[in-house]
């Protein structure tokens, strides 16, 4: 993927009320197949970019967001206009002090293509599987 080369990516909500800049680099990108992702998007997959938190600023429209805990120390931010799904921020382990943001948000191109599959089992049968070396 080519980089912006101001080393930093642009996202945005369907509706353009919230817009996002985001640092490189990105900690992660990755589909993912948990149920939780898959219901929260309506989709079978769902390709997150992750970032610490301090590399990510919501320069536009902070007012529309809101938080919903999908459970015990996690939220989804969305926005309160156009529903757009924004982002993902856990307090446990790994993920702590990240936030990870729907790759289809991106509006300029990011550092990285997606490199894995995370909760490959749970992936219903009709729901496509991007394969890597590592699977």
């Amino acid at each position: 993927m080519a980089e912006s080369e101001s080393g930093e990516a642009r996202a945005r909500c369907h509706c353009g009320g919230v817009e996002i800049v985001a640092r490189f680099p990105s900690r992660f990108c990755a589909h993912c197949y948990c149920r939780s992702c898959r219901t929260a998007h309506a989709a079978g997959v769902v390709t997150w970019i992750g970032f610490k938190r301090d590399q990510v600023k919501f320069v536009k429209g902070e007012a529309l967001i809101r938080d919903y805990a999908s459970s015990k120390g996690t939220k989804r931010k969305f926005c309160t206009n156009c529903g757009t799904r924004l982002a993902f921020e856990s307090e446990h382990g790994q993920w702590a002090g990240e936030i990870h943001f729907p790759l289809a948000l991106f509006v300029t191109p990011v550092d990285r293509a997606p490199q894995g599959n995370s909760f490959p089992e749970e992936r219903p049968e009709w729901a496509p599987f991007h394969a890597f070396p590592d699977d």
